[in-house]
């Protein structure tokens, strides 16, 4: 838009851009009369993408040497393009969310950070997304917002997201062995109410600090919770009779046949062995899983000259 004084021009101006990163503006600060006077101008663009300082919640997975992983969550401020919609998700303004998505927002728009359901789950907005999931979100936001649950222990909103009827069984799957690594209970419980195959496998990035190991592999939820050291998640798997007969091969100690001495291989060199061989190799400081595994295997199980250091 130019702006004239009398004949003359005076400064060329993109108006719609400057109402548009208002509505923006509005949107971040929670500002709900300002943003709909935004949106009562003719030029604003409801999509526009700009840029603003962002203040966004993340989580860390930390390492214990003999103890579960844990997840550290933090705030992160950052600057990064959104949309106004994205941003009415972000601090949960549900009115502004409803007028957005009436005027034609884009419930599928994606962006650096995720489309606006994967926000909705990363902050915990359950009625925000009902009604993104009603506006028509695709199957695409659905999943990668369902990977979020499995990422933040966000429970009901994955139990939210599997009832919408559009994620894929591969990407539940994904979903569920996400959570069994960070020891989500209550997202690996509804995830399996849900009727994901919890003895399904899907490569997953397995790590521990003692003994290393720093690995992407295929596996079962049941195996990358017992290298995380997650004793009430390897609970819940057994409980819901996770098959305990599987291989594992991580890494594992061998022998040298000349002398008899005892050397560790490293990570994806080893023969496969039981999950209870995987339980001694990671093994969690109280013993629980190790025990647990156990009792759930039958008596017969080979163990192949490797002997049980608690028992």
């Amino acid at each position: 838009m130019t702006v004239f004084s009398g004949s003359r021009q005076v400064v060329p101006v993109d108006y719609e851009a400057e109402v548009s990163q208002r509505l923006l503006e509005a949107s971040l600060s929670g500002d709900l009369s300002s943003a709909l006077e935004c949106l009562a101008d003719p030029f604003v663009d409801v999509n526009f993408v700009g840029t603003v300082c962002l203040r966004t919640r993340k989580t860390d997975v930390v390492l214990r040497e003999e103890s579960a992983s844990e997840v550290r969550f933090e705030y992160q401020e950052f600057k990064t393009d959104v949309t106004a919609l994205f941003l009415a998700v972000h601090v949960g303004n549900l009115a502004l969310v409803k007028k957005l998505l009436s005027i034609g927002a884009d419930v599928n728009q994606k962006l650096f950070k995720g489309f606006a359901t994967t926000v909705a789950v990363r902050e915990g907005r359950l009625e925000i997304l009902e009604t993104l999931l009603k506006a028509g979100a695709s199957q695409l936001a659905c999943e990668e917002a369902l990977l979020e649950t499995s990422c933040h222990g966000q429970a009901r909103l994955a139990e939210l997201l599997m009832g919408s009827d559009l994620i894929r069984p591969h990407v539940a799957v994904h979903a569920l062995v996400t959570a069994c690594c960070r020891g989500f209970g209550e997202v690996v419980n509804t995830l399996m109410k849900c009727g994901v195959d919890a003895s399904a496998s899907h490569r997953q990035l397995l790590r521990s600090s003692k003994p290393s190991l720093h690995t992407n592999a295929d596996c079962t939820a049941l195996v990358v919770a017992v290298v995380s050291r997650q004793v009430s998640v390897v609970r819940l798997l057994l409980q819901a009779g996770t098959p305990t007969d599987i291989k594992v091969s991580l890494g594992a100690w061998s022998w040298d046949t000349t002398t008899g001495e005892e050397f560790r291989v490293g990570a994806g060199l080893a023969e496969p062995y039981d999950i209870s061989w995987c339980a001694v190799e990671y093994f969690e400081d109280s013993g629980a899983i190790l025990r647990m595994l156990l009792r759930h295997l039958p008596l017969e199980t080979p163990h192949h000259g490797r002997c049980n250091p608690l028992f």
